[in-house]
């Protein structure tokens, strides 16, 4: 729920910057919209594909772990397309802009860096944690921390140059 709150105070601050242009004025929103039905239709699709992979797995008695790894490709691959099939579809009801699409790749690319960071901090945390109270100079600091640092910094970056973009219509 708090994570929730957090997005819609994030949404109406980017709504109030970006409010300069009234055309697409709620760009962020609607991407965010678009993609979560994206991902809900997509993660049904690919879930289904893999139960019936697994109901039909006893007709492949010779497969092997490469051949799950890329079994799974090709279903991300199928849902891609059919993902692609609904777009068409939606857009034909109401037209997509650039601007929301550009939107949806930059929201795909942060979280997919945040996961990152989530993934090196929560792996690593208690050594993380344990190093950082030890720090007595930058010389003791682990990669993982400056990998950390750099990534949040790289996303608040984008961030920044994705909104003077949007707020001067070259997105």
């Amino acid at each position: 729920m708090t994570v929730a709150w957090g997005l819609l105070i994030v949404m109406v601050i980017i709504g109030i910057v970006v409010q300069r242009r009234k055309r697409e004025q709620f760009a962020f929103l609607h991407a965010l919209l678009l993609l979560t039905t994206m991902i809900i239709l997509s993660t049904i699709f690919i879930v289904t594909a893999i139960v019936l992979a697994y109901m039909f797995s006893s007709s492949f008695p010779h497969l092997h772990m490469g051949s799950l790894f890329l079994l799974y490709g090709l279903v991300i691959i199928i849902a891609g397309v059919f993902l692609y099939l609904v777009l068409r579809l939606f857009n034909r009801i109401r037209p997509l802009s650039v601007t929301t699409l550009t939107i949806i790749e930059y929201y795909i690319q942060w979280s997919l860096i945040y996961a990152t960071i989530y993934q090196i901090v929560f792996e690593n945390l208690l050594r993380t944690l344990k190093i950082i109270k030890n720090v007595s100079s930058l010389t003791a600091v682990s990669a993982n921390v400056l990998l950390v640092a750099g990534l949040s910094s790289f996303i608040a970056s984008w961030i920044a140059v994705v909104l003077f973009k949007f707020t001067h219509e070259e997105i």
